[in-house]
């Protein structure tokens, strides 16, 4: 199997996961005595992007020629 195959399923696979981080970041609520709510979403946006760019850098590497 060609290398960008491979680069362009990984970075199908991290777009799908990022896209998956945001969803629980968005839905992700709490209540009642140590609320960690804030801290959680937080974590979730952080890994979404990080997943995003990740992607956008596997998608490049699977495009350049060699």
């Amino acid at each position: 199997m060609k290398t960008s195959k491979i680069y362009k399923a990984l970075s199908i696979v991290l777009l799908i996961i990022a896209v998956f981080a945001v969803v629980c970041g968005i839905t992700v609520t709490g209540s009642g005595f140590l609320d960690l709510s804030n801290i959680v979403r937080g974590g979730c946006y952080c890994i979404a992007t990080i997943l995003a760019i990740l992607s956008w850098v596997f998608y490049k590497k699977a495009k350049q020629k060699r």
